[in-house]
């Protein structure tokens, strides 16, 4: 009866560490940014997925809100770049308006840092790429996840760590349960 519970027990750690790896991943990467240039000077050729990058850019005359667990935030094109910026919301943001949107984001130039993700690592924002694209006739390919530097996420390494542990006790407990069995 052990060695199937425990070779269950083995997949699924090793399931959920599998895909917490680029949370890790991006947790021990480099904390020097990539730089991606500012206005006039933009270098898309120097962006690595799930990499700390950094810019300076114009925004998009439109936005696109998310609201996620930890907050509500707006994501923004970057003219005449392939980069979407997600930054949380500023205080006036956050209001709606009488018909119930919400107002047009900030259109102040800004610097951003954060964590760059590939529109291919970034799924869960298709429908916001799709949007802009719509909206913007750009091809967009990136997005920048603002504020989140590598190195603070000790929560995403912790439960990967405690996964990868999981599926070796189990593993171990599978490789003892056949060994049992064949005695």
């Amino acid at each position: 009866m052990l060695p199937p519970i425990a070779l269950l027990a083995l997949i699924v750690g090793l399931t959920l560490a599998w895909w917490m790896r680029g949370d890790t991943a991006y947790f021990f990467s480099s904390r020097e940014p990539i730089e991606l240039g500012a206005e006039g000077d933009y270098h898309p050729e120097r962006a690595v997925s799930n990499r700390y990058a950094q810019l300076h850019g114009t925004p998009s005359l439109r936005g696109w809100y998310v609201e996620e667990k930890d907050g509500s935030f707006v994501v923004l094109g970057v003219n005449d770049t392939p980069v979407l910026v997600k930054r949380t919301t500023f205080e006036d943001e956050n209001r709606r308006l009488a018909d119930g949107k919400r107002p047009q984001p900030r259109q102040n130039p800004f610097f951003a840092r954060g964590r760059l993700l590939s529109r291919a690592d970034a799924d869960r924002y298709e429908d916001v790429f799709r949007e802009f694209e719509s909206w913007s006739g750009q091809q967009a390919g990136w997005i920048l996840m603002a504020e989140q530097p590598p190195g603070k996420d000790f929560g995403t390494v912790a439960m990967f760590s405690f996964m990868v542990l999981f599926a070796l006790v189990n593993g171990w407990l599978f490789a003892r349960g056949l060994s049992l069995r064949k005695k």
